[in-house]
């Protein structure tokens, strides 16, 4: 899900900067800047989530306010695939120049670079205006095309998470500088070439940005896979100890034979050994002994005698 700004304000007339860093707008006409905010076209462009931004402004140096969805570069021959980085989802200005808006990051390679650089309070978003001199003598604003997401802002308000302002395009009769059909001076074309260099690198650096950032999620998730593994292999381990250790118990109390108390056997013993063999008992046996012997010797003497005759 894409991740939104929070409806953040700040004042055209405050950059929040001071006169050294970044470029004065004193001579913009804040009237006219909140005129196009407001205009029907401007918000229609919102409402329908058509208002979108890049990751920095050179792609709209380089190929006005609406850049291509592809380009090629002459010099190398390589296919850039133009995606942008932000929608603009909420857009308003009052009188006093109080501009009020929100922007949600995209779910493309730049967009997902430009929250990164959000969320860790680097860089911030900045207008993309066209304009022209007007009678008076201050800019007045043309149009109005939203915002891109820019590495350092000329507006400094709200650091982070805020709005900025920086880029302005001069309007010349509807005609973009670098696609003239009179050709363009040689000033404009090392604009261009520099321009179109600082694109390459940047896609470079950002597709960089993103490999890197998978690799390491990649690695990250096997190290979080190996370590649940190893925890759920000795919970799976220790589990079957119990139950061995339950079953090896279970097989030894069937082995063990019912027990009696020493002191009852002695009380046996001592039974058995107090009843004695009495002198009658030994009589008698002695008795027996000789009846069978007496008889054994009878059976001899018929024997013999039966034969003789």
């Amino acid at each position: 899900m894409a991740k939104k700004t929070k409806l953040i304000t700040y004042n055209l007339s405050d950059r929040g900067r001071s006169k050294d860093i970044g470029t004065d707008r004193s001579d913009v006409s804040v009237q006219s800047m909140v005129d196009n905010i407001n205009s029907s076209r401007t918000q229609e462009l919102v409402n329908s989530g058509d208002m979108y931004g890049y990751y920095g402004h050179e792609l709209r140096g380089r190929f006005g306010m609406n850049p291509p969805d592809v380009w090629v570069n002459p010099n190398t021959n390589e296919t850039i695939r133009i995606e942008p980085a932000i929608r603009t989802i909420k857009l308003s200005a009052d009188n006093s120049g109080n501009v009020s808006t929100q922007h949600e990051f995209l779910d493309t390679d730049s967009g997902k670079y430009s929250e990164r650089l959000y969320a860790n309070k680097v860089g911030g978003f900045s207008s993309a205006v066209m304009r022209k001199r007007g009678a008076g003598g201050l800019y007045d604003v043309t149009g109005f095309y939203g915002y891109d997401f820019v590495r350092q802002p000329n507006y400094n308000t709200n650091r982070g998470d805020g709005l900025f302002d920086a880029l302005f395009i001069e309007q010349e009769d509807g005609e973009f500088a670098f696609d003239s059909v009179t050709g363009i001076t040689p000033q404009q074309s090392m604009i261009k070439s520099a321009l179109e260099t600082a694109i390459m690198h940047q896609y470079d650096s950002i597709l960089t940005a993103i490999q890197s950032d998978a690799m390491i999620n990649h690695y990250q998730n096997e190290v979080v896979a190996a370590q649940e593994e190893a925890i759920n292999r000795e919970v799976r381990l220790n589990k079957l100890r119990v139950k061995r250790a339950s079953r090896k118990e279970a097989i030894f109390d069937t082995l063990i034979c019912p027990s009696v108390p020493f002191s009852e056997i002695t009380a046996q013993w001592d039974s058995f050994n107090n009843q004695g063999t009495s002198d009658r008992d030994l009589r008698t046996t002695e008795s027996a002994k000789k009846t069978h012997l007496d008889s054994e010797r009878k059976k001899e003497r018929v024997f013999l005698f039966g034969h003789n005759r």
